[in-house]
Order: structure tokens, then sequence, then C-alpha cells
């Protein structure tokens, strides 16, 4: 995919404002290339507890090669939504929400908020959000795969009617089946 076609395909549709409980506007919107410039930044704003336990244990090395296919997706096939806030001529990105999906059957979703920024509303808003996105994207079902010990997102998954299953005996399987009309 060239960068032009890159452009053309960006799905404008999809950026949204939000406002946190405590008033901050937060704009929500997909994942594009030049977002690559803020990836180093954003792993600096998350600490190892939250990289654990958004990648199952798994801490990814930061590389080019990694945020290139991080940032330069194919927005038919999957959808990543970055958090940002506004700071005087600066935007900073604050969280990260990933579909990825299988066929349209059903689709991973996973969330990552700066640490910063947890508690304030942003993970439930952004799951919503990628929700929301999975069905208009026409995925069957989305799904989550959460440690046992991360309350808060399964608290969220929960709300929103996932049901959940124990997948492992500090793993839980998390699944919603979506309403999208084929």
């Amino acid at each position: 995919m060239s960068p032009s076609d890159h452009i053309n395909a960006y799905p404008i549709r999809f950026i949204e404002p939000v406002v946190l409980k405590d008033g901050t506007l937060i704009q929500l919107r997909p994942i594009h290339p030049i977002d690559s410039n803020q990836a180093e930044a954003f792993r600096g704003k998350l600490s190892s507890k939250s990289i654990y336990d958004r990648f199952l244990g798994y801490v990814p090395k930061i590389s080019s090669k990694l945020i290139e296919r991080l940032t330069n997706i194919d927005y038919t096939q999957e959808m990543a939504i970055v958090a940002e806030v506004q700071h005087k001529k600066e935007k900073e990105v604050i969280a990260v929400g990933r579909i990825a999906g299988e066929q349209k059957a059903g689709a991973d979703i996973a969330v990552i908020i700066a640490d910063d920024w947890q508690g304030k509303g942003l993970g439930s808003i952004l799951t919503n959000y990628m929700i929301d996105v999975a069905e208009e994207m026409k995925y069957e079902k989305v799904y989550s795969t959460v440690f046992a010990h991360n309350t808060r997102m399964l608290e969220i998954l929960r709300h929103r009617g996932f049901s959940i299953r124990i997948e492992e005996y500090n793993i839980r399987y998390a699944e919603l089946i979506l309403t999208t009309t084929n």
C-alpha cells in the first residue's frame, strides 16, 4: 500500500471526541503511520506491569519493524484507535485500542492506557468504542484474553456483557457476540 493509498483509505468516520470523568477532552481516531514518531514516547508512559498485563507476560521489544507493523495497518482487516489529548500545540497519545480479526468470524480486542491516565474512565470508553467499531466492521464476535488479576479490565468487559470463563488458572477468556447485520 503506497502512502497515498493509505491516506485515501483512512477511515475518518472513526474520529470521535469524548470527555473523561474529570472533564478532559480526548480525541479517539484511527492510528496512522505518522503515529510511529510517538511510539517510543507512549511506551515510556507504560509501567512494566501495564505492558505485562496487556501482552499476557510477553514484553515485545520495540523495533522500527514492529512500530511500522502496528501503525501502518489495513483498515479493512484490523483497526487500532488511539486516544490523544491536546497540550497547547502538541498532541499526546495516551491509549491505544486494537482489533485484530479472523475473517470476520471474530476479533481479538485489546486496550492499553498510559499509567497516568488509568482510573479516569478511559478504559471503559475505549473498550466500548472498540466494540462499536468491530460491529461496524461486521465482526460476529469480539473476545479478549485477560489475566485474572486484571480485575479492572475484567469488570469493564463484564459490565459490557462479555461472558467470561477460566482459560487457565490465571487467565480469563472473555467473549461477546455482536449484533451485526451482514
